[in-house]
């Protein structure tokens, strides 16, 4: 008669369903990591993300790209621009890439991705030579953990210094 009653309780815990009615979800000393507005839409205000442009005189191989222009970030993530890298604050998923308008006729301009100084596999993004100006851009999702930097890096031709047509980012995905 125990193991009946006791089967019967759980049978009925796990045919009973739940709501959960929250509007903020916070850590134990109250920073909010989670909203959920009217509509139902799910807001992370501590999302780690940065974004800046190229901007200055045109670089040349062998120069990381100059970042320090429309600089916009938040959630911790730094935005260096004296050593134009930007660093994550936590480890996690993070989506990273870039937009860069060439400047190079007579040669092909390669730009790679780094991270922490080195080249990340299958970062590159190249033109051909010809064309005064052209986009390249490279977008990936990659392990970061916490203090990692990206930066970006001319390998070969030359970046344009147009702001304008250059974007550089870094965001969390999760």
């Amino acid at each position: 008669l125990h193991l009946s009653l006791r089967r019967q309780r759980q049978m009925c815990i796990r045919d009973r369903s739940s709501i959960l009615k929250v509007d903020t979800i916070q850590n134990t000393v109250g920073t909010t990591g989670l909203t959920i507005d009217n509509s139902g839409a799910i807001l992370r205000p501590v999302l780690p993300y940065g974004q800046a442009s190229k901007g200055g005189i045109a670089q040349s191989p062998t120069n990381k790209i100059i970042i320090g222009t429309n600089v916009i970030s938040g959630g911790g993530l730094t935005v260096d621009t004296t050593n134009h890298r930007m660093i994550v604050p936590i480890a996690g998923l993070y989506a990273i890439g870039f937009t860069q308008l060439t400047d190079s006729t007579s040669t092909n301009t390669e730009v790679h991705m780094r991270k922490n100084g080195n080249q990340i596999s299958g970062s590159s993004s190249q033109t051909h030579a010809g064309n005064s100006y052209a986009t390249l851009s490279q977008h990936m999702v990659i392990e970061l953990s916490a203090n990692d930097y990206i930066e970006w890096w001319v390998a070969a031709g030359a970046v344009h210094n147009n702001s304008q047509y250059n974007n550089h980012y870094v965001y969390l995905l999760g």
